[in-house]
């Protein structure tokens, strides 16, 4: 779900702007992109029986959206994609391709509201982190959390922002913030005390005459 948004880079396709290939590489193969980053099937498993918010993030071959058009009703090596980066035929721009009318969303008030849940939780505020977590859950046709402790409210709103966010470009953040990625991450390759980071581009480091050093193990 990707409406309510605070702030997003307009990728609107004029004469002094190209759009962008936000909905291109993330479109269905084949047919509307190049079938990149893709819904993993742990993703589809995290969300909860009921939660409206499934549909609304993975996006199949086969399926009829509500605009008419048919997903990839020929399947190829890619099944999901992120319906959140899908663009109607109707309202594709062959001039700058799907991304002409696909804003590119930073921020939305429902993560205004689980970053708010997440600093009650912590400061001991048990009622606003509740609060704020259920009205996320409430828009998506869930009941209210069972969490109560701490440590489960914060297991809680960690789970939410999985699902409220998928797709959306937070979950390498989360994970490396909140110290889950040497758990999750490692069978995908990721290095502990490595990985957290991205290295520093040579040019950047030759040009700052030795004030820049690289990152740790690259």
């Amino acid at each position: 779900m990707v409406h309510e948004s605070v702030f997003e880079v307009d990728c609107v396709c004029s004469g002094q702007y190209g759009g962008s290939q936000y909905a291109q590489v993330q479109g269905a193969k084949d047919q509307f992109g190049w079938g990149f980053f893709t819904p993993s099937p742990a993703l589809e498993n995290a969300f909860e029986p009921g939660d409206i918010r499934k549909e609304l993030t993975i996006l199949r071959n086969g399926e009829t959206t509500p605009e008419g058009d048919v997903i990839n009703a020929n399947p190829t090596s890619v099944n999901t994609y992120s319906q959140k980066a899908y663009v109607p035929q109707s309202q594709q721009n062959t001039a700058c391709d799907q991304g002409s009318v696909q804003n590119i969303r930073v921020l939305r008030f429902a993560e205004v509201l689980l970053i708010n849940a997440e600093a009650a939780n912590e400061l001991g505020n048990t009622a606003t982190a509740i609060l704020n977590l259920n009205k996320v859950r409430l828009r998506a046709q869930l009941g209210g959390t069972t969490a109560t402790t701490q440590a489960a409210l914060r297991t809680a709103i960690w789970h939410e922002r999985r699902v409220e966010l998928a797709m959306e470009g937070d979950r390498f953040v989360d994970l490396v913030r909140t110290g889950q990625a040497a758990t999750v991450l490692v069978p995908y390759g990721f290095t502990p005390g490595k990985n957290e980071l991205f290295p520093i581009p040579f040019v950047e480091i030759n040009q700052s005459n030795g004030v820049l050093t690289q990152n740790p193990g690259y």
